[in-house]
C-alpha cells in the first residue's frame, strides 16, 4: 500500500480547521519544509501563521497591522477595509477565569526548574481552583459540571488537550496558550474578572467577556 504524499494543500486545509502540532509530524515536516509558501499564501489572505518549532505549534490569526511606509499607505488601507476571516472567540465567565487560571499556571511551571515540557492537571486539580469562582456553594453535581463545560470550552480552542494517563483523563495545557494569550495581558483581564465580580455579585454568568483568543 502506498503511503499517502503529504501536500501543502493538507497543511493549509489543517491550518485552516485549527492549530497544528508537532504530534503531527508528516504535517509539521511539510509545514516547515514549505513554510515560506505557507506563509505567503496565508498573507494574500489577510493571515499571520504563527509557528514556533521550539515549542511545537503553528495556528493562524488575523494579520496585525505595523507601520507602513507612504509608499504602500494606500494598499495597506485597502487590505484594512477586508473582512476578517478568523473569527474571535467571546468566552463566558468561567472558561474566561480558566484560561487565566490556566495561563497563571503555565507561567509557574515555566519559571520552576522541575525538567518537564509541558503542564499538566486533573480533574480534581482544576476543580478545586475552579470551585472558588462557582455561585452553587454545596452543590456537587453543578460544580462539576459546570467545571467540565468550562474544559470542554477550552479543549475545542485547543488550550486544553485531554490525555489517558493509565486509566484516568489527565489535561495537557497546550504551549500555544503562550501565544494566545500573552502574559502582558494576563492582569488587564484579572481586573476585567474582578469588576464583573463586584458588579451585580455576578448575576449572570454567562455573559460574554471581551475577544481574547482565536481559532
Amino acid at each position: 500500500m502506498n503511503t499517502p504524499v503529504i501536500s501543502i494543500r493538507n497543511v493549509i486545509v489543517q491550518l485552516v480547521r485549527g492549530p497544528l502540532y508537532q504530534e503531527d509530524s508528516d504535517l509539521w515536516s511539510r509545514l516547515l519544509r514549505d513554510q515560506d509558501k505557507v506563509k505567503l499564501h496565508f498573507h494574500m489572505m489577510g493571515l499571520d501563521l504563527v509557528l514556533d518549532e521550539d515549542a511545537g505549534y503553528a495556528f493562524l490569526r488575523n494579520e496585525s497591522g505595523g507601520d507602513e511606509d507612504e509608499d504602500e499607505e494606500t494598499e495597506s488601507e485597502a487590505e484594512s477595509s477586508l473582512p476578517r476571516l478568523m473569527r474571535r472567540n467571546a468566552l463566558s465567565f468561567l472558561p474566561t477565569v480558566l484560561l487565566l487560571e490556566l495561563r497563571e499556571r503555565l507561567l509557574r511551571h515555566d519559571q520552576s526548574a522541575d525538567g518537564t515540557d509541558h503542564l499538566y492537571l486533573d480533574f480534581q486539580e482544576i476543580r478545586e481552583f475552579m470551585q472558588l469562582y462557582c455561585d452553587e456553594t454545596g452543590n456537587e453535581k453543578k460544580i462539576e459540571a459546570k467545571v467540565r463545560a468550562a474544559i470542554a470550552r477550552l479543549s475545542e480552542l485547543s488550550v486544553l488537550r485531554s490525555v489517558t494517563n493509565r486509566s484516568d483523563v489527565i489535561y495537557r495545557v497546550e504551549p500555544i496558550l503562550r501565544a494566545k494569550l500573552p502574559v502582558d495581558q494576563i492582569e488587564a483581564i484579572r481586573d476585567r474578572l474582578k469588576a464583573q465580580l463586584g458588579r451585580d455579585d455576578v448575576a449572570d454568568e454567562n455573559q460574554e467577556q471581551e475577544e481574547i483568543t482565536e481559532e
